[in-house]
């Protein structure tokens, strides 16, 4: 004989049947339950997922649940600190719209609620150069961190190097010298390998790689008014709305300033 469980949301299903043997050999599984009672489990499940996460069952776009909101929705709510938090899903011309269009579909007060995360890589990265903490993770010297900016602002690499290089006192000898920093949008195939996310789906939270990857934050980000902001969740249609603070608290993020007003950039 034999039992099988399934867990879903703390939720325990447990199935039991008859291994029927031919010989020696295993012939086939005879669960008490037959085939169609588990399609229908399955589908049961599926309904309550799609309700956890706000997806209607005549949903026009198709929107699944995958592996990578998972990430998410578990990074949130095991950091027990984010206790605002929204999950808005938006139309799939979403970055066809402007900043402003955007903001009113998420019911954001201002378009500087409205962030974004990139990876960037330091081209000038050298591992001799980490410090050696308890897990092996240099915050101060990394060869990736994963930038949180506004649409309304642009990244400029120049102050980047120069904030993550002061993370170092500088009266330490092990300060950095300002040639050991070169920073870049790191190539797709990194982005996907450290993030697990996307283009347009990345978020701070769930991070696959999240030793690797420091989330550093924009120093501007914390003046906004009302201090709520807005970024991926994981899935190109779905975007995450949390407190700032509680933000910070939760992806222990690098608080600095590291951009600047955005001019002509694009609204990706």
């Amino acid at each position: 004989s034999f039992s099988i469980s399934v867990g879903f949301n703390n939720t325990e299903h447990k199935f039991q049947g008859v291994w029927k043997m031919s010989g020696a050999a295993v012939d086939k599984i005879t669960p008490n339950a037959n085939e169609e009672a588990i399609i229908q489990m399955n589908q049961r499940i599926t309904k309550l997922e799609n309700k956890l996460w706000n997806i209607p069952g005549n949903d026009t776009h198709n929107r699944t649940v995958d592996e990578s909101m998972r990430r998410v929705r578990s990074h949130i709510e095991s950091s027990n600190s984010c206790f605002s938090v929204q999950y808005n899903w938006v139309p799939p011309n979403y970055y066809a719209l402007s900043l402003l269009e955007r903001a009113k579909i998420l019911g954001a007060h201002s378009t500087f609620q409205l962030c974004k995360a990139m990876l960037m890589e330091n081209k000038k990265y050298d591992a001799s150069n980490s410090l050696k903490g308890g897990d092996g993770f240099d915050r101060t010297n990394s060869q990736f961190y994963l930038i949180v900016v506004q649409y309304e602002g642009s990244i400029n690499a120049n102050k980047l190097a120069s904030e993550i290089r002061a993370l170092r006192s500088v009266s330490s000898k092990t300060r950095l010298d300002p040639n050991a920093f070169d920073f870049r949008v790191a190539k797709e195939e990194d982005n996907d390998a450290l993030t697990g996310f996307r283009h347009n789906a990345v978020s701070p939270f769930g991070i696959l790689e999240s030793k690797k990857v420091p989330i550093v934050l924009s120093k501007d980000i914390i003046k906004v008014t009302p201090k709520f902001i807005f970024m991926g969740g994981g899935h190109v249609d779905l975007k995450v709305g949390m407190a700032v603070d509680e933000f910070i608290k939760s992806t222990d993020a690098i608080v600095v300033d590291i951009s600047d007003p955005r001019s002509s950039v694009d609204e990706e």
